[in-house]
């Protein structure tokens, strides 16, 4: 409870000390030395949010990049588009931004709750889903223009959520728990968790990520390095755990994953970068030149595109699909330049 707690203080407040790119531009805008908490792809176009309302953006796979106009001063955490022109920003203190025109410009949406919005799923246009602390599970049936409030008994925190059709979904959150609902979010049940601790034994067994979509399993990624796997939903078990490996980055917290080309790939503390084949067994840290910074979101396009995205200012590109990875010095466009970022 005390680490998640803290790290909840951190993504919001901001962990780390300025660090500078090499870059001028990076120097003069202090927007890109602060964390990075979320990264989507679009087909060439990508997003870019985090601390401090933050929004970037990029038309060309990441070659130039511009600040955007943000109506947010507080932690942005996630960033998801349903197609070409409409795209939802959610973050702490029930932030949700949408916009209409590609990312051009963004408006505030009323989200009815303070509690902060850790994680968002989208299962088309108009059926979306939001959650975040002390249960809240937001849902909306009509493309945003109005949101339902089907929060959880039990004040539990939630940092991810996932659904496979418009019946079936799953939450993880604080605790290591893990809740499934058959009817589309109306109700939810708690799953047993393999992990799952009581607020009363003062232990930290958190989940913050949720991935389903592969062809064998589903998995969970949380506190220490634990990840959780499933078959079917109904049953999760221990893939990965701390105990017994020695590595440097083994039992580091892992807060983000994709899938991509027969690949799963897992994001977290201190530049944990976490690979598993679907037709292997093990999970091996990826060689890569990453360094031992904090890592929040990980995302893939099409063609092998693949940005990474950190704790000051840090982002990642791939351009194989995630076989090897460069540091991104963001380039902005002068017109960026002359905006007053957040």
């Amino acid at each position: 409870m005390i680490f998640f707690l803290a790290w909840c203080a951190g993504l919001i407040a901001g962990w780390a000390a300025p660090f500078f790119h090499a870059d001028a531009a990076s120097v003069k805008e202090p927007a890109l030395n602060e964390n990075f908490y979320g990264v989507e792809i679009a087909g060439r176009k990508a997003w870019i949010v985090g601390y401090y309302g933050t929004i970037l953006h990029s038309p060309d796979r990441g070659s130039t990049w511009e600040i955007q106009s943000s109506p947010a001063r507080s932690a942005l955490f996630k960033a998801r588009f349903v197609n070409p022109s409409t795209g939802w920003i959610h973050g702490s203190y029930g932030t949700i931004l949408r916009t209409v025109d590609g990312g051009k410009s963004w408006r505030p949406q009323p989200s009815g709750t303070g509690e902060h919005l850790f994680d968002s799923f989208w299962l088309d246009e108009s059926r979306g889903w939001l959650v975040g602390g002390r249960g809240v599970t937001l849902r909306t049936d009509d493309g945003g223009r109005s949101w339902r409030n089907l929060s959880v008994p039990g004040d539990f925190t939630f940092n991810a959520v996932s659904f496979v059709d418009r019946a079936r979904g799953w939450l993880a959150g604080e605790f290591g728990v893990i809740f499934h609902t058959r009817d589309g979010g109306s109700s939810w049940t708690k799953q047993k968790s393999p992990i799952e601790v009581s607020f009363a034994s003062g232990e930290s067994r958190n989940l913050f990520a949720l991935l389903f979509g592969a062809p064998q399993f589903a998995y969970a990624f949380g506190l220490d390095g634990v990840i959780l796997r499933t078959a079917d939903g109904s049953r999760w078990e221990v893939a990965r755990q701390a105990s017994g490996i020695g590595r440097r980055t083994a039992a580091h917290h892992l807060f983000a994953a994709a899938r991509v080309g027969g690949r799963v790939w897992a994001v977290g503390e201190r530049g944990a970068f976490l690979r598993f084949d679907d037709r292997g067994d093990v999970w091996r840290q990826a060689a890569s030149n990453i360094p031992p910074i904090t890592l929040n979101g990980i995302a893939f396009g099409a063609d092998g595109f693949g940005l990474i995205v950190g704790n000051r200012g840090l982002v990642m590109r791939s351009e194989d699909g995630g076989s090897s990875w460069q540091r991104l010095k963001i380039n902005l466009t002068p017109s960026s330049k002359d905006k007053s970022a957040p």
